[in-house]
């Protein structure tokens, strides 16, 4: 499996009007603080295909209950 921020658990696609997000936000940021100079509480921004080490898989809707 690609390590890709469109898959990731903390990944919010933006809304847009094309079909697959490019971009959207990290939501780990909001969770926890950041190395990164980013502030609790603050999503970052990033493209769908960026990765990064704190990558979590998506869950499917039925594997989560």
């Amino acid at each position: 499996m690609k390590r890709v921020c469109g898959i990731c658990e903390y990944f919010s696609p933006a809304h847009t009007c094309i079909e697959k997000p490019t971009w959207g936000y990290c939501m780990r940021l909001a969770d926890e603080s950041s190395g990164c100079g980013g502030r609790k509480g603050s999503p970052l921004f990033t493209w769908a295909d960026s990765m990064c080490d704190s990558f979590r898989p998506r869950l499917s809707v039925s594997a989560r209950r």
